[in-house]
């Protein structure tokens, strides 16, 4: 029996770590988006949207006075992480008015786009190359996505397209996190996202309440809606946190294929919370989706070993 050098093993229990931290963070996830989806059914999502952030802020202040750093709460190349904030923000508003009216699985199968859109974006936002095996799968991965637009637009309307859009300004987002990684702490991260998405999304909100423009007028939280705010921020500054500290252990291509297991979690929440279950044709397209995603990652991995060979001399 071979013994794994010691710099090798120490290295595959951090990369363990690292699936540990990102798999429990993507089971996680879609309990936000339940108690989301519970507040719509009270208020406006822009105003649940807006309540999000102001959670984040919240807790990015408790955490950051916690642990002293109240003074670094503003992190270098300011401009850029209130971009990055900016996407986020749009993300949410556009899911969280999805989940309005359609399925938590259902709409997190169309935004499962999200990979598609970053690799076929990437070539002019990151200077990547892409090569036309991973185009063809961007290419189903967006058929997959029309699979289950399409009954969802009959059912739904143009609602079904948010998440779309969702999708697009998520991968937004991840660009620009890539762009601005190392660009100050967590805290200060997360400090930025809840202070740009409140103060944007707060304007909005405002100003679309004076103009009659909203489904339905904002109304005070009661009772347990403050909890499922409260709960809702702390969980977006606990996940986010958990998918940052994943990615420290492991490698990008190594975690990518754990965000799909959010749709285990979102499955099970939505059929225990709402009753609702995905349809065959839904299962279809989320499997063409899912499938395309996973053979994206797999030429990222032989891209990136690829890379690593060093030239023949």
């Amino acid at each position: 029996m071979t013994e794994i050098p010691q710099d090798d093993h120490a290295r595959q229990q951090t990369i363990v770590r690292g699936i540990g931290i990102m798999t429990v963070a993507m089971l996680i996830v879609p309990t936000m988006d339940v108690l989301a989806k519970l507040l719509t059914a009270e208020m406006p999502a822009l105003e649940v949207a807006f309540g999000r952030f102001v959670g984040q802020l919240v807790a990015a202040v408790l955490v950051g006075s916690a642990l002293g750093e109240g003074r670094r709460l503003v992190p270098p190349k300011l401009l850029g992480h209130v971009l990055r904030s900016l996407f986020l923000a749009a993300t949410s508003l556009m899911f969280f008015s999805a989940l309005a009216t359609m399925p938590l699985t259902d709409a997190l199968a169309i935004a499962f786009a999200e990979p598609m859109i970053l690799t076929a974006a990437s070539p002019w936002l990151l200077g990547e190359t892409v090569g036309w095996r991973r185009w063809a799968a961007c290419g189903v991965g967006f058929l997959g996505t029309l699979m289950i637009i399409r009954p969802s637009f009959e059912q739904f309307g143009a609602t079904a397209l948010l998440p779309l859009g969702a999708a697009f300004t998520f991968a937004g987002y991840h660009v620009m996190t890539r762009r601005l990684a190392g660009e100050g702490s967590l805290v200060a991260v997360q400090f930025v996202t809840g202070v740009v998405g409140t103060v944007a999304l707060g304007v909005v909100l405002a100003a679309t309440a004076a103009a009659g423009l909203l489904s339905r007028p904002p109304v005070m939280p009661q009772g347990a809606s403050w909890v499922w705010f409260l709960g809702i921020g702390a969980l977006s500054f606990l996940t986010h946190g958990m998918i940052v500290r994943a990615f420290e252990f492991a490698p990008a291509a190594v975690l990518a294929p754990f965000g799909y297991l959010e749709i285990v979690s979102a499955t099970i929440l939505g059929f225990l919370v709402f009753g609702d279950f995905p349809d065959g044709p839904t299962w279809v397209g989320i499997a063409v989706i899912v499938g395309s995603g996973l053979y994206i990652v797999h030429r990222e991995r032989v891209h990136g070993r690829s890379r690593e060979v060093p030239p023949l001399e």
